[in-house]
């Protein structure tokens, strides 16, 4: 176990197939897909070990978390180091004068679970350890720009716009702008 606190926890993903089972049920659902990977880009097993896999035994700088809620498994939250990105998109992304960096994605995989505060929670925690574990610096995370539930969701962590990212990801056929947003460490620890 990674986190526990209260009704919540992650764990890292493992090399299992419940695991990529549980991640391939959600990225199919074109409920998750609408605002995770874009309902033309579905994620069927084999996709998903293949693209998930290189991350869970460790060939990747991504880590990959199941976050639980009440005991039940309800979402994906993955976290990285930014330190080895290339100048341009430390620049891009603000960073040049920061090290220890981490961006962290995630979606809740269950929508019955959606609307409920649990991704404020999830969002908290993976936060909290970014910064006491890992002693991360700052932490960013880019939403659509009309992600407006993920964005409430953000800002109610202590994250803020910082700036838009022109056409910045491919969903659904389209370059979708998406916000950078951010929460630097002595902001959060205060």
């Amino acid at each position: 176990m990674l986190i526990q606190e209260q009704d919540i926890y992650i764990r890292l993903m493992q090399d299992e197939i419940q695991d990529y089972q549980l991640i391939a049920k959600w990225l199919t659902d074109a409920k998750v897909l609408e605002f995770y990977e874009g309902r033309d880009n579905p994620f069927p097993l084999a996709k998903i070990i293949e693209n998930y896999k290189p991350m869970v035994i460790g060939e990747d700088r991504v880590i990959p978390c199941i976050f639980y809620y009440q005991n039940i498994p309800i979402g994906y939250v993955q976290y990285y180091l930014l330190n080895e990105l290339p100048e341009t998109d430390r620049q891009m992304y603000g960073l040049n004068q920061t090290d220890n960096v981490y961006a962290i994605d995630l979606f809740i995989g269950a929508t019955k679970y959606w609307n409920q505060g649990i991704g404020t929670k999830i969002l908290s925690a993976i936060t909290t350890y970014l910064f006491e574990v890992l002693l991360a610096e700052k932490i960013v995370i880019d939403p659509h720009v009309d992600n407006a539930r993920a964005i409430r969701c953000y800002e109610k962590c202590g994250f803020v716009k910082v700036k838009v990212l022109p056409a910045h990801e491919l969903h659904e056929g389209e370059y979708s702008d998406c916000w950078l947003m951010a929460i630097d460490r002595n902001k959060s620890l205060n």
